[in-house]
């Protein structure tokens, strides 16, 4: 699958030949993909779509955008990053999430350092439960949908409400999810859907990455390494990389 391949194989496109310099807290997978929402995601034998998060806490600011892919319950998130903008034109970061809904575990992947380090859930689900008993029909991001209200229960024993708006035209594909739990709301919206199997080999981390204990510890030594690297008045490193040291967006 095109999109699958392009999204982990870190070739060279203009967009990627740079990435946003990384941040505390880059490590951590967005609430959609680890939360109730991958509830929703795990019922199709794959996709991929693009994908955004918005919250009314933060108006007119995506709490997270990029591209998504699944197969048959495992999902890859690659962020959007809107850190840095290059002659008008958004410059993807190098970081990207491997999750296993089922198993409700998965990675941080950082191919600029080319490692990568597990990350988990704070609050496992533990039960899906219907709420609606008839689907109500509705127009949404274009598409025909019936619209699905489930109760997720979390084994910190909160709940979130999860409605879904799945499209007729695409096997009843969730082109809208929100949730909400504590007070808390959050939309995810998808565009650019294509029902297709990606490979299996994409949901593990790349052969020859390191392993790092922890997604703290995978981004503190990323911020180490570009604020040693980058330090030149062009972003260029002033001196010689280290051996493991990979240029981020560029192929491996």
């Amino acid at each position: 699958m095109a999109l699958a391949a392009a999204l982990l194989a870190g070739c060279a496109s203009e967009q990627r030949k740079e990435a946003a310099l990384a941040h505390m807290g880059d490590e951590a997978p967005p609430d959609f993909l680890t939360g109730p929402v991958s509830t929703a995601l795990a019922g199709f034998d794959g996709f991929s779509a693009d994908v955004v998060a918005t919250s009314p806490s933060t108006p007119g600011v995506p709490a997270a955008a990029g591209q998504l892919i699944e197969r048959q319950g495992r999902l890859i998130f690659q962020p959007l990053s809107t850190a840095k903008v290059k002659k008008g034109k958004i410059v993807r970061g190098g970081m990207f999430f491997i999750w296993d809904s089922v198993a409700q575990h998965g990675y941080v992947v950082s191919e600029a350092l080319q490692g990568f380090a597990p990350i988990s859930a704070s609050s496992e689900i533990t039960n899906v439960a219907p709420e609606n008993k008839e689907a109500v029909s509705e127009q949404v991001n274009g598409h025909p949908c019936h619209r699905i209200e489930t109760r997720v229960a979390l084994s910190d024993g909160s709940a979130a409400k999860l409605t879904e708006w799945r499209a007729d035209d695409l096997k009843g594909f969730p082109v809208r999810i929100r949730t909400e739990s504590g007070g808390r709301l959050i939309t995810v919206d998808f565009s650019g859907i294509r029902l297709d199997l990606p490979a299996p080999e994409l949901f593990v981390p790349p052969g020859g990455f390191t392993r790092y204990a922890s997604a703290s510890a995978l981004i503190s030594e990323l911020i180490i390494r570009e604020s040693t690297f980058r330090s030149g008045p062009s972003g260029e490193s002033t001196q010689p990389k280290p051996a493991n040291w990979h240029e981020p967006g560029l192929g491996h």
